[in-house]
């Protein structure tokens, strides 16, 4: 099946999955006490990996920004990308790393979709547990793994909970340059967001924007295909 293919299963234990291939970013909801009928949601991605300087033709940003984008890769500044869903967080964060040339870079994702045609990029994805409830792999586990596969960079195609803090426990460490993207309506929202995943992990919301302050030094935000601003931590 389509599922299989992309390294999933579905059965009543796991009744949703989440898979990428040959373009497609397929959801399935299997017939189940959620739902009477299965459903498959199917996104078209465009194969063509669009650079930096070819989204600022497209109008995604002005030549400004182009600059100022390139100065915090330069810089190796960590920064997180936020936006609504197909907001293009994801565009940006690739075309961004694809600038990296030569950068050993490892892409932590749930479905892979940063996809860079580099020898020096790596990708890892998460992994569901099997039908007797094991070998599962989460994306706090690959922050963790990845840690010691000695990355120039890392990216993580979107952070929803503690693997985030496993991020701002390695970037207090000494590891730079750290590329992700986060759900977030607003810039406002972002640390909202990042103070509920603390929370859920026992943390105060001063601690977090320390540990925030201190790992990121940009949040970049996208609306409708457009960066509509860039903002330091601070």
């Amino acid at each position: 099946s389509l599922i299989a293919q992309g390294g999933r299963h579905l059965d009543q234990a796991s009744p949703f999955a989440d898979v990428s291939i040959s373009g497609l970013r397929i959801h399935a909801a299997l017939a189940s006490g959620c739902n009477p009928n299965t459903h498959l949601s199917i996104r078209i991605h465009l194969n063509r990996l669009f650079g930096l300087e070819q989204l600022m033709d497209f109008g995604m940003f002005s030549e400004a920004v182009l600059s100022q984008l390139r100065e915090i890769l330069l810089a190796k500044e960590s920064f997180l990308i936020s936006g609504a869903t197909g907001s293009g967080k994801t565009t940006l964060l690739r075309a961004m790393l694809a600038d990296c040339v030569g950068e050993r870079i490892i892409a932590l994702e749930d479905v892979a979709e940063i996809g860079i045609q580099s020898a020096n990029f790596i990708s890892l994805q998460t992994r569901q547990s099997n039908i007797e409830g094991r070998g599962e792999i989460t994306l706090e586990r690959l922050v963790r793994e990845s840690l010691r596969m000695r990355p120039d960079r890392l990216a993580v195609g979107e952070v929803r909970g503690v693997e985030l803090l496993v991020m701002l426990q390695a970037l207090n460490t000494g590891h730079r340059g750290a590329g992700v993207t986060i759900h977030a309506n607003s810039l406002s929202d972002v640390m909202s967001r990042v103070n509920a995943i603390g929370r859920s992990a026992g943390l105060d919301s001063d601690s977090i924007a320390e540990q925030m302050r201190s790992a990121f030094q940009w949040v970049i935000h996208v609306e409708n295909r457009k960066v509509v601003e860039i903002a330091r931590i601070n």
